[in-house]
């Protein structure tokens, strides 16, 4: 559930970000946005992977540039579905779903995934016990190993 209120509050401000750059995208209202950035997190989580898979031949052919278009009217799903927000062309549906995909990448690496790796640092340093490193391979030290058995 956490997970999904943050996929909505991503959602919301990239949605405003767009609605902002792009003149022919427009949201009326902050009910709007809101209810948009529910509706556009619903059909991420649930309707785009199908669409994925059954478009996965036409992706596989292009490099993956049709989830562009596959982004852009998933976009225009949600302007058919929400009063109050609108989308003036496919054009502007396609460049603002590249720019929604833009911001979501680049709030996804630099807060969220900075927040886990801090929480986790956190944790770990409030319960007495160290990250496990088992996983970690140490190669300067097996070669200063082998070097001074030698």
């Amino acid at each position: 559930m956490k997970n999904f209120i943050v996929v909505i509050l991503i959602n919301t401000f990239a949605l405003f970000i767009v609605s902002g750059i792009f003149t022919g995208i427009e949201i009326t209202s902050w009910q709007a946005l809101i209810v948009s950035a529910i509706i556009l997190s619903l059909i991420n989580i649930y309707l785009k992977p199908i669409i994925k898979i059954i478009m996965l031949p036409v992706n596989f052919f292009t490099l993956g540039i049709f989830t562009l278009f596959i982004n852009a009217f998933l976009l225009n799903i949600v302007e058919y579905l929400v009063k109050g927000f609108y989308i003036k062309n496919f054009t502007n549906a396609f460049f603002g779903a590249l720019m929604l995909s833009i911001i979501y990448l680049i709030v996804e690496r630099f807060v969220i995934v900075r927040n886990i790796e801090f929480y986790e640092t956190q944790k770990s340093s409030k319960s007495g016990k160290t990250l496990n490193n088992d996983n970690v391979i140490d190669v300067e030290g097996k070669y200063e190993d082998d070097n001074n058995g030698n």
